[in-house]
């Protein structure tokens, strides 16, 4: 025999061990398959398999119904009487105004109002209901607010302020008259 001949006898014969332990392998997958559903799928007792099934209860089983959807609920405050609600906004205008009274442009606001007007006004006078009543009384007011509303750092101050919910609620409560 030829080498060649040799060659391709021994690549037939490898072929046809591959192809052969190849089937051998499925066949053993499918007998896995098959001996693991004859398991008996119920208990067993010294691998004797036993029949059971549960007996439906005698009492009803009592099942906690889905609910349809959860409710928030709001806790409010009753309103305050019109005296208090007035005290109470004065006290929030004093206090969000405390926190600015170091900075040096609202300083130097009121040293100029205390100059023109002989008077220690604040922000929180001029937020209150006496503002129609200190415009009157001190007209140099208006140019004291011209002169610092047109520096852009004491605007952006004011505008701070002024956008703050609680002050502009607290401003509508005391501005509000006697009526409220």
């Amino acid at each position: 025999m030829s080498k060649m001949s040799r060659f391709f006898l021994t690549v037939i014969i490898v072929g046809l061990a591959f192809i052969a332990g190849l089937r051998l392998y499925r066949m053993y997958e499918n007998h896995v398959a098959q001996m693991a559903q004859e398991e008996p799928a119920g208990y067993t007792f010294n691998n004797v398999p036993i029949d059971y099934r549960p007996a439906d209860p005698q009492e009803p089983v009592f099942r906690r119904l889905p609910q349809e959807k959860e409710q928030e609920v709001f806790l409010e405050d009753a309103p305050l009487p019109a005296e208090q609600a007035k005290q109470q906004a004065q006290e929030t205008i004093v206090s969000v105004l405390n926190d600015y009274r170091q900075n040096p442009k609202i300083q130097a606001f009121y040293k100029d109002l205390r100059e023109s007007c002989g008077e220690d006004i604040t922000l929180d006078r001029l937020s209150g209901a006496e503002l129609p009543q200190l415009m009157q009384q001190y007209p140099q007011l208006q140019t004291v607010l011209a002169k610092h509303a047109q520096d852009p750092e004491f605007a952006k101050t004011l505008q701070e302020i002024f956008t703050n919910p609680q002050f502009v609620q607290s401003v509508a409560v005391l501005q509000s008259g006697p009526n409220n």
